[in-house]
């Protein structure tokens, strides 16, 4: 199965927004609606969920090409068992918790929210699993990518939109002196001295 690229950068991080916001924000809606008995709020965390539900079915089906592109045994492919495991898991409760709440003229209850208080809490877990496999075992990091060598599917035309990207980073100023800040924000700023310690990386 080959990895998913978009704009020369792998496509399952890219996606992977999309639920990591709005399902913990669906619990905190169901929250905000036992607290305070609005209506509004639990149509909200309805639709907040099924939109992060379907954001992370599809961030799972672009993940599957790296996983099934990782080589069997080692400790990277074990965290990304337990990542890819975590997150069928949660793709189900998340599917039991809109079915339980479908057709309510108030799509809450006490079983949905605590569905809702276990994916949110799950999610987190499993985000950080994924994000070992990341930082920590470099998959899809250019250069120490351990699956560099799997096949990569990628829409056409792909690597010049790759290349428009890069272009507009080189354009971009490297560093704003204190005097262009001063002239685009038409503001004062502190002395030279004092600016440039706080642009200045500290090691």
């Amino acid at each position: 199965m080959a990895k998913l690229t978009v704009a020369g950068h792998p496509l399952h991080p890219q996606l992977v927004h999309v639920p990591l916001g709005l399902l913990p924000f669906s619990f905190v809606l169901d929250v905000l609606h036992l607290a305070t008995g609005r209506k509004a709020y639990a149509e909200a965390a309805y639709f907040g969920l099924v939109s992060g539900t379907a954001g992370a079915a599809v961030a799972a089906a672009a993940g599957a090409g790296d996983y099934f592109a990782l080589p069997p045994g080692g400790k990277t492919k074990r965290l990304a068992n337990v990542h890819a495991s975590l997150n069928v898991v949660l793709l189900v409760l998340n599917a039991i918790n809109l079915l339980l709440r479908r057709g309510k003229p108030v799509p809450t209850g006490a079983v949905p929210v605590a569905l809702s208080a276990i994916g949110t809490g799950g999610l987190l877990v499993s985000s950080w699993y994924g994000a070992s496999l990341i930082y920590h075992q470099g998959v899809r990091v250019h250069g120490v990518d351990p699956i560099a060598a799997a096949p990569e599917l990628k829409l056409p035309g792909d690597e010049r939109l790759e290349a428009a990207f890069d272009r507009l980073a080189e354009a971009a100023p490297a560093e704003v002196t204190p005097a262009e800040g001063a002239t685009s924000a038409g503001s004062t700023h502190p002395p030279a001295g004092d600016q440039s310690d706080s642009l200045t990386p500290q090691i």
